[in-house]
């Protein structure tokens, strides 16, 4: 009985660190959707890389990135049925711009962790959140 209780802890323990990790992704995912509003393309580029998919309309261009979960965390907690955490996943990025600059950002896809939407959608945009905290502290 008193392994059965420290396997549960741990796996307690366990899940409360995966949903930390994926809340904190939904945070960053959902702060680009406001801080990089207003970014020229060519920032935009420097920071994510040329985008997967590219269409013009006029003034207006749309630029699409996708990004797939890497992680290969995985496992069912024992209960009746089981609960299992850690499935693969994909997000789209949409990031329209209007004359150069953004001025949306959407994201698609199997995006959401276990209570965290968009969680993986962050790695698409982490590294011009960096950047940006980057350049503004110079």
């Amino acid at each position: 009985m008193h392994q059965h209780a420290i396997r549960m802890g741990i796996t307690l323990c366990t899940i409360c660190w995966l949903t930390s990790c994926a809340m904190n992704d939904s945070r960053i995912a959902h702060e680009a959707q406001t801080r990089l509003v207003g970014l020229a393309e060519v920032d935009l580029e420097s920071c994510l890389g040329v985008p997967d998919q590219h269409q013009s309309f006029g003034r207006t261009d749309v630029l699409t990135y996708y990004a797939t979960s890497t992680s290969t965390t995985s496992f069912t907690i024992p209960v009746v049925g089981g609960i299992g955490l850690g499935n693969g996943a994909y997000c789209h990025a949409t990031i329209r711009l209007d004359d150069g600059r953004v001025t949306r950002i959407l994201y698609s896809g199997e995006k959401n962790a276990t209570g965290a939407p968009d969680a993986y959608c962050a790695p698409i945009s982490r590294t011009c959140l960096q950047y940006l905290d980057h350049h503004h502290a110079s």
